[in-house]
C-alpha cells in the first residue's frame, strides 16, 4: 500500500473565509490544549478520482478512521475533510479503510503547505507560457519568504492505493 501526495492548488483557512472543522472531527485533550494554526481541506478519494462505484464491491472500505494525537475522525470515502493544522507541532496521523479484501493503513506525516504551493505556482508558470522567465521569478520569490511564517499540515489530498 502506498499514498501520493499531489499538489497544492486548493486554499487553506485564511481571515477573510475561514474554514471549520469538519463534524466527523473529535478533538481530544491534546487537541484542544494545542493552538490550532488553521484548518486545512483535505480530500480523501481514490487514485485519480476514480468513481466509487467503478470499484468492485469488496474492496469498497464504507469508511475510513482517521486518529492522531490531537483528534479522531470517522469519514466516508471519498469525501473532504476539514482538519486542524497545528503547524510544525502538526502530528502524525494514521489513516485506516478496511473492506472484505482491501487495507489502507498508512501515517500521513505533515508537509509544509507553504512550500508545495509554491513550487506548485512555480511548476504552473512555465507550463501556461510564462517559460523559464517566470518559473524563476516565482521559484526566486518563493525562496525569499520568511520560512518562520510556513504552514504546516497535512497533504490537501490523500489517495487511498
Amino acid at each position: 500500500m502506498a499514498f501520493v501526495l499531489t499538489g497544492c492548488s486548493d486554499t487553506v483557512s485564511s481571515p477573510s473565509k475561514p474554514l471549520s472543522l469538519s463534524k466527523e472531527v473529535v478533538l481530544n485533550v491534546q487537541g484542544k490544549k494545542t493552538p490550532t494554526v488553521a484548518v486545512t481541506p483535505v480530500k480523501f478519494s481514490f487514485p485519480d478520482d476514480r468513481s466509487y462505484s467503478a470499484i468492485p464491491l469488496p474492496y469498497q472500505p464504507k469508511s475510513c478512521r482517521l486518529v492522531s494525537t490531537h483528534f479522531s475522525a470517522e469519514i466516508a470515502i471519498p469525501s473532504q475533510v476539514n482538519l486542524p493544522a497545528y503547524g510544525k507541532n502538526t502530528p502524525p496521523m494514521q489513516v485506516l479503510c478496511q473492506s472484505d479484501h482491501y487495507t489502507f493503513d498508512e501515517t500521513i506525516k505533515p508537509v509544509n503547505l507553504t512550500q508545495q504551493a509554491a513550487n506548485t505556482a512555480t511548476a504552473a508558470h512555465f507550463l501556461i507560457g510564462y517559460g523559464l522567465v517566470g518559473a524563476i521569478a516565482t521559484s526566486s520569490a518563493a525562496s525569499q519568504r520568511d520560512k518562520s511564517q510556513d504552514l504546516f499540515g497535512y497533504p490537501l489530498k490523500i489517495e487511498l492505493k
